[in-house]
């Protein structure tokens, strides 16, 4: 079964800032997270429904935001926008024997992630709230065998993610980033066979949910700022 390590990202974007925001910046950092997935599917050829629970597993990776500037309001600027871009490694494998109306031994790995999220959010000083929202794409692999069905298939699944936080200032340049996500993503199509039944095609449809909690550490580069989405 392929696993792709290896985790690299760069982010540009206009996202969230701990201190209040002075001059647009490119932020790049690590994050880890406890993830717990759930995965519901339906066996067309026999209509019977599944779900598989895996344990809470963890998953490392990297990101990057860019915090733009908001406009002036009384010489305050407490509200920011941003956009974060973040790769993440899942390394998620977990088999289950599956109750389908028969008993089927099943096998899910989701091997990367990928996410492009808007960032809204408010500076209270050293703390600030915010909420993620955008966009979500994991790499996964179904295998399945057992009582008439069997194959392996792979497929990258597209959804929508919502994530609410906190960022802490831990100095000048770097800050400590908090939250919550949730995402569910498209059902996708696999693909297996039924030799009890002449070696027919089995399609599965396969519907994965994500909950986890996400810490991250990044680094703030003022120098490197691009142009800006508030003129002045």
């Amino acid at each position: 079964m392929n696993k792709r390590s290896a985790i690299g990202a760069a982010t540009v974007a206009l996202a969230l800032g701990c201190l209040p925001a002075q001059a647009d910046a490119l932020r790049l950092g690590v994050q880890a997270g406890l993830k717990q997935w759930n995965v519901d599917w339906d066996v067309r050829l026999i209509d019977q429904k599944g779900a598989m629970e895996p344990d809470t597993q963890a998953s490392v990776g990297v990101l990057g935001q860019y915090i733009f500037e908001a406009p002036e309001a009384e010489g305050e600027r407490p509200f920011f926008v941003g956009f974060e871009l973040g790769l993440a490694q899942e390394g998620v494998s977990h088999s289950e024997t599956v109750d389908i109306g028969v008993p089927v031994d099943s096998q899910m790995d989701v091997t990367w992630s990928m996410d492009a999220l808007w960032i809204v959010g408010y500076d209270f000083g050293r703390v600030s709230a915010f909420l993620a929202g955008g966009g979500s794409y994991i790499s996964s692999e179904l295998e399945v065998s057992g009582e008439g069905l069997t194959g392996t298939d792979q497929n990258n699944h597209f959804g929508w993610k919502i994530a609410p936080g906190v960022e802490i200032a831990l100095g000048e340049s770097s800050s400590l980033l908090v939250r919550a996500d949730y995402a569910l993503y498209q059902a996708k199509k696999y693909t297996g066979s039924a030799p009890t039944l002449g070696d027919v095609n089995v399609d599965i449809d396969v519907t994965p949910r994500l909950f986890d909690v996400r810490v991250a550490w990044v680094y703030k580069f003022e120098s490197m700022t691009l142009p800006r989405l508030f003129g002045r």
